[in-house]
Formats: structure tokens, sequence, C-alpha cells
């Protein structure tokens, strides 16, 4: 439609699905639509709904509330109920390498985390920090419930910080 058409981007396909909803349904939006909207019309919360993510349950963002508004990048509003949305407590990490075996850049997540974790930056760097596309699986296949993802997303916020303090 943009190009055949020439119409701007003004509305796009959104899945609103989970435990938490009602009823879920793919709907049709317009950009800047606030989620709630989009969760009444999907008969709105179950009663055992928790928590919303803006995305889906790897890469998603948690929301502190739902009057977030559908932007271009929104492809679909995850609902989560107190018993998928619940954190498990971390534990140390047992050197399974299932992060390692699944993650598509060939990185080691744990070590990553780990030089993080400890403020190693720079070391979290060399081994590939930047390099990670924060997938999720990492920490989905961790039997230690490491939250890895977060650690490399601080690593990186940390870095990006450093630079711009020295440029």
């Amino acid at each position: 439609e943009a190009v055949s058409m020439r119409k701007p981007l003004i509305e796009r396909v959104v899945t609103v699905t989970g435990p938490g909803v009602q009823t879920p349904k793919n709907i049709l939006a317009r950009i800047g639509t606030p989620f709630r909207y989009l969760i009444e019309f999907c008969d709105g919360y179950s009663e055992t709904a928790s928590k919303v993510i803006n995305g889906g349950p790897m890469m998603g963002i948690s929301q502190i509330t739902d009057e977030v508004p559908i932007i271009k990048g929104t492809s679909g509003i995850l609902i989560l109920d107190d018993k998928t949305a619940s954190l498990k407590n971390e534990q140390v990490c047992i050197s399974c390498a299932r992060c390692v075996d699944v993650c598509p850049m060939k990185l080691l997540p744990s070590r990553i985390a780990n030089f993080v974790e400890y403020g190693r930056i720079e070391d979290a760097r060399n081994w590939g920090l930047m390099d990670c596309i924060e997938c999720g699986t990492c920490s989905y296949v961790c039997p230690s419930k490491r939250n890895l993802v977060h650690y490399i997303q601080l690593g990186k916020a940390v870095w990006n910080e450093s630079v711009h303090e020295t440029a």
C-alpha cells in the first residue's frame, strides 16, 4: 500500500493474545491507539491477568501501563497471568552450556553476563557483548533461570553511556 497507493503508515495489524486476555484477536489498529482500547476490544483482561508485554515472550518489553500507544513497530500485545509472568529466583550458573548451544550468534552468553554482573564491561565487549541480538533464547533455556538478556542489555547501556561520556 505504501508503494502502490502512496499510503502512509497509519495502521497495522496487532495480535492481542496470552492467558491474561479474554478473547485473543488480530486487530487492524491505527497508529497511536492505546493498548487499553485493543484489550477492551478483546473482551478485556481475564481475572488472572498480571502483566502487559509489548511484543512477544522472548524479546517483548514489559509495560507499566496499558495507556501505551501502538507504534509502527508494535506487532503484538501479550497479556500474561500470574503463573506465566512470575520470575523464578536466579540461581548460580551450573555451566551446562545450554545458552551457548542455542545462541544464533555463537556467543557465550553466560560468560558475557558474568562480566557485566561484576562490572567488567570492557571484557564483556571483547567477548561479543555488542554482537548479541537479544533474542532471549539463552534466558529461555537456562535451567538456573539466569536473566542473561537483562545482563547483556545492561552491559550495552553501560558501554554506550561510557562511550558518550568520553566523546
